[in-house]
């Protein structure tokens, strides 16, 4: 395609019609759209408030709520279209970790010059179906080629609304609570690995077990699989770059605590294993998104109601009132170390 932004033809026959017939909503009115009412929302909570303020005791207005937009920015490169669902995957799972609900996307794609329209409709055609999928309303989609980039690299802004309670945070306590995990370290980056080296992936495994890998997509946690559980749970933490070990050391630098916890525990997918051996990878230490660590007091409520979703959790330990992180593994104790860089980019960097 030439370089810049795709023609008008093209956006409407690659980008309007599959999502029309998807009877997703995109353009720029709507994203204005969408932006403008979140915005007259914001105005009449405000109002509302102030009015009800007025017969409140100063004490009363200390835990009162307000509400706030939210937007979180996520991007995924490769040359497989599927990098699009796993922008917005990401985006709209850290707004889950906000325990925030996305009600709006926005997509920017960045493809290499040697790319065709068809590539276009690929990737229009796996980010309608997602969004779909997840409610998620497609403001905009932007698409361009450039010089710059040799593989596609897609942007995804996510947006919702959230309420403002931060002074009941800052007097939460988490200590004696347990910490879980949803969904399987390192399933994000194992789908990528197979999206862009299937080929070589055949050399050593049989069609079978590659096909069943590609059903792990669906192992994937969406933001409202962990819906009905946000009011049970103190802290959600998604599981991205560096893997659960970054994760982890990143949820008890933010809560200023230590943990306890099992290092045997941490849930894996066998075809992660396999393929994560194949190139000699760590798995624990490798992008996950779509996965999340959650901290609960109420920890066999909360795995019920994510198995009636569909989503496996898994207890991992405890949190601790002390600064130590302690990872145990059968008669091995030790400490976790600081977050090394991610298994997917280094992967990248030997493949590219």
């Amino acid at each position: 395609m030439r370089l810049g932004k795709i023609t008008q033809a093209a956006w409407n026959r690659s980008v309007r019609k599959p999502l029309k017939k998807k009877q997703c909503t995109v353009g720029k009115m709507a994203w204005e759209q969408k932006c403008a009412e979140l915005e007259q929302q914001i105005q009449r909570t405000e109002q509302s408030q102030k009015t009800e303020q007025d017969q409140k005791t100063e004490q009363d207005q200390k835990i009162e709520t307000g509400r706030m937009t939210v937007w979180s920015t996520a991007s995924a490169g490769g040359k497989n279209a599927n990098v699009g669902a796993y922008a917005v995957i990401k985006a709209a799972g850290e707004l889950a970790s906000q325990k925030v609900m996305a009600e709006g996307v926005s997509i920017h794609a960045i493809l290499p010059e040697q790319m065709q329209e068809e590539d276009v409709k690929h990737l229009t055609d796996i980010v309608g179906e997602l969004c779909k999928k997840m409610n998620l309303e497609i403001c905009q989609i932007q698409v361009e080629t450039s010089s710059f980039v040799t593989q596609m690299v897609v942007t995804a802004t996510a947006v919702g609304e959230k309420e403002s309670t931060a002074i009941r945070e800052q007097e939460m306590t988490v200590a004696g609570q347990e910490l879980l995990l949803c969904g399987y370290a390192g399933l994000e980056g194992t789908l990528h690995i197979l999206d862009e080296s299937e080929e070589e992936l055949g050399t050593r495994f049989v069609p079978a077990f590659l096909e069943k890998a590609k059903l792990l997509r669906e192992k994937l946690v969406l933001p409202d699989q962990i819906r009905s559980v946000k009011e049970q749970v103190s802290d959600i933490r998604q599981i991205g770059s560096g893997g659960i070990l970054a994760a982890l050391w990143e949820l008890g630098e933010e809560l200023q605590t230590g943990f306890d916890i099992d290092f045997s525990k941490i849930a894996l997918k066998q075809e992660t294993v396999e393929i994560c051996e194949f190139y000699q990878l760590n798995p624990y230490l490798m992008t996950s998104a779509g996965s999340f660590l959650l901290v609960t007091g109420q920890s066999e409520e909360v795995i019920a109601c994510l198995a009636e979703q569909g989503v496996s959790a898994v207890r991992l330990g405890c949190m601790k009132d002390q600064n130590a992180r302690v990872i145990k593994n059968g008669e091995e104790t030790r400490y976790l170390d600081r977050p090394a860089a991610d298994e997917l980019a280094r992967w990248w960097k030997e493949h590219a």
